[in-house]
């Protein structure tokens, strides 16, 4: 069956194949590939970014152009996901995630966890030891991820676009990781004196 084109907005042109039943949907790239230079289409021919339903539209107009037509690359791979926390300590990740993520949102998450599980611990357990250690334990782990969140924004930092927003991004951790720092060892001290009261 013949490409038929259809009137209405946005041109849209259907290609029809009897035998595989398949067709390839044009909303306005036939204009955009004809207002396009040579030079230009045979580069974006061989970007590899195009979809499957775009390829047949731009090759149709280089053989208007008698273009010769090369074989098409293959698809573009996107980079591979980086890890949340080994890419944030090995630097790998940008500076704004490092500092908003890292160093501000997750140290704010684990102490609300932190005082949710005491909490709970008191409410069910109030004489048992284990209400009186589990609070000096997680303070002491939070002091240990704090310790990395500031490894991680300083090594991300170095992503920054000018050494200035570089070491302002590190002063910025810097004062998140010490703000949480005093905060959790004023709740480590104070754990520490129930421990000994009790």
């Amino acid at each position: 069956m013949r490409p038929r084109r259809l009137s209405g907005r946005g041109a849209r042109l259907l290609n029809f194949t009897v035998r595989s039943r398949t067709f390839v949907v044009d909303d306005g790239l036939t204009a955009q590939y004809a207002s396009m230079e040579t030079s230009e289409l045979v580069m974006l021919h061989q970007s590899g970014t195009l979809t499957e339903a775009a390829y047949p539209l731009l090759e149709s107009e280089l053989s208007r152009r008698n273009v010769p037509i090369g074989p098409r690359p293959a698809p573009a791979e996107l980079p591979p996901e980086l890890p949340f926390f080994s890419g944030h300590w090995t630097g790998l990740h940008s500076a704004q995630s490092a500092l908003v993520f890292v160093a501000g949102l997750v140290p704010a998450l684990l102490a609300l966890i932190s005082y949710g599980a005491v909490v709970l611990a008191e409410t069910f357990y109030p004489s048992a030891s284990i209400t009186r250690v589990l609070p000096i334990v997680l303070e002491l782990l939070i002091l240990m991820y704090l310790v990395f969140a500031f490894v991680a924004v300083w090594r991300c930092a170095r992503n920054s676009e000018t050494t200035l927003s570089m070491w302002w991004t590190r002063w910025k951790g810097l004062g998140l990781v010490v703000s949480y720092g005093l905060v959790t060892l004023i709740f480590l001290r104070n754990a520490i004196v129930r421990l000994g009261d009790s």
